[in-house]
């Protein structure tokens, strides 16, 4: 889409597209001018929290993202790694950080409303609406947005979780069909209720999208192509390592590199396979180039000292060390995730039972 570039915050540009004010009139049109511009302003505050989420958690795992406001909203564009919890966590945050915004204003307003510090006759013209502004986008399109319907959030983290159970093509199907089907069962609730052009206009754009899926002609997302043979020579490979077997276990493990896209834990056992066997087998500067592939656990650690020790090359530890720092950053995704996912649940709950429900539209 044609963008222009609006700002940087945190490293992270965004730009947007011409067709994002059309956005911003169709929620503004109708109110007055006070009322048009606080809408605009807050639902622009909301997309920019949710796609954020995104962006601020792609740039720490380092995908080089950047952000677009557009006429359905906002995106979020980044270089995908292909590993499944890198994946989730970054889709995860952008509805966390949104229902977290919208939990943060209710819980404000509600506190100082409580201690008198809100006047609700004053806050019904100005306050009251720069309220309802904010909240009903972080609460109605978040929850939305969590709808298991492709390619929103849901619909992505549901193809993520059925592709781990079976497998990539399997999971299109799944996700797509899903996505086609809700959207037939929205689109006869559009045409009992009367909806909006926009309505259809997302209905139709949606659909597109899935059906050109299906087809192949678009890109679902991340595939991991599953390597059954691999995975059984790499555990032939653990076990003649484990017996001090060092020869076999390399060429195992030589054997299963050779398959072609092999998942990233696969392929990290490989290594570290490869480089511990030739660490005992007295090949350091052979072990020293597998090893520094492979993840920095206490073996890696060890059998990558042994070799600068035989290799008298000791100096390149703080090197090496500093690589190891930068991979463990990546250690505790799967807790991020368990609570993004945590927070968010939480954020379903709170929704659905106070005040906040009414505001999911």
């Amino acid at each position: 889409m044609n963008a222009f570039h609006l700002f940087t915050v945190a490293g992270i540009p965004v730009s947007v597209s011409p067709w994002y004010f059309l956005l911003l009139w169709s929620f503004s049109s109708n109110r007055d001018a006070l009322s048009g511009v606080l809408w605009a302003v807050c639902i622009t505050i909301g997309l920019l929290v949710h796609e954020l989420g995104h962006a601020l958690t792609a740039r720490y795992l380092r995908q080089g993202p950047s952000i677009m406001l557009h006429g359905f909203g906002g995106l979020t564009s980044r270089q995908r790694t292909g590993r499944d919890v890198e994946e989730a966590l970054v889709i995860a945050m952008g509805p966390a950080s949104g229902l977290g915004l919208g939990l943060l204003v209710f819980g404000a307003w509600y506190l100082l409303g409580r201690v008198g510090l809100i006047d609700f006759a004053v806050s019904r013209s100005f306050v009251g609406v720069a309220y309802v502004a904010l909240v009903s986008p972080c609460v109605s399109w978040n929850l939305l947005n969590l709808i298991p319907l492709w390619p929103l959030d849901g619909g992505q983290l549901l193809r993520l979780g059925v592709m781990r159970l079976f497998g990539a093509r399997r999971a299109d199907l799944v996700t797509h069909y899903l996505a086609l089907t809700i959207l037939g069962v929205f689109g006869l609730f559009l045409l009992r209720s009367g909806a909006s052009m926009f309505s259809w206009l997302l209905v139709a754009m949606l659909a597109s999208q899935n059906l050109q899926a299906l087809r192949g002609q678009t890109s679902s997302g991340i595939v991991h192509v599953r390597h059954r043979h691999a995975g059984e020579l790499v555990a032939q490979a653990r076990k003649a390592l484990a017996e001090g077997q060092l020869k076999e276990a390399s060429r195992l493990a030589h054997q299963a590199r050779s398959f072609d896209h092999l998942p990233r834990p696969l392929l990290d056992e490989i290594w570290e396979i490869l480089g511990c066997s030739n660490t005992a087998l007295g090949e350091h500067e052979e072990a020293l180039s597998y090893l520094r592939r492979a993840p920095p656990n206490v073996r890696v650690r060890e059998a990558t000292q042994t070799c600068l020790q035989a290799l008298d090359r000791q100096d390149e530890l703080a090197e090496i060390a500093s690589r190891w720092q930068l991979a463990g950053r990546g250690r505790n995704l799967g807790r991020a995730l368990g609570a993004a996912l945590a927070f968010i649940a939480f954020a379903l709950f709170m929704v659905f039972t106070t005040s906040l429900h009414r505001f999911f539209l």
